[in-house]
């Protein structure tokens, strides 16, 4: 048993993979280029054409896959193998097998796993970090991008 599904059962962890994999079954074309709006105007940007991002706690993989619609060779990870799944699956079926989109299970407040991401042209994390409790960890870490 993984500490994720340990922390779920004592009740000090929410299950967010299972709301993002029913939001995947109404997800549709508009939705997508919903998100990619967003980012672009978020970003003030027409694409993200040879420009890396990363999706910190990527739940449906939805922004990922705005983000790689868009041109950016992307990295996704989340906590929840749930949500991991949920994001892999948007992969599968938008992006099968595209050697610039990868997707892991990590954790934010893992500084070893942090160190070894590198650098990124943009950090992603919308709705995330104070999710973490610890949140103030959780942007530490990811004050290692700036």
């Amino acid at each position: 048993m993984g500490v994720h599904t340990e922390e779920v059962r004592a009740g000090t962890r929410f299950e967010f993979g299972e709301n993002w994999a029913r939001f995947l079954s109404v997800l549709n074309e508009d939705r997508i280029i919903e998100a990619e709006k967003s980012l672009k105007e978020m970003l003030d940007i027409s694409d993200l054409k040879d420009k890396s991002f990363l999706d910190i706690g990527s739940g449906s993989g939805l922004f990922s896959l705005a983000a790689r619609r868009l041109g950016a060779r992307v990295r996704s990870f989340d906590y929840d193998p749930q949500s991991v799944a949920c994001t892999n699956e948007l992969k599968r079926f938008y992006f099968n097998d595209d050697p610039n989109w990868i997707i892991e299970e990590g954790n934010v407040l893992d500084d070893n796993y942090i160190n070894s991401l590198g650098q990124y042209d943009v950090v992603y994390s919308w709705g995330v970090l104070h999710h973490t409790g610890e949140m103030w960890q959780a942007l530490a870490n990811v004050g290692a991008f700036l």
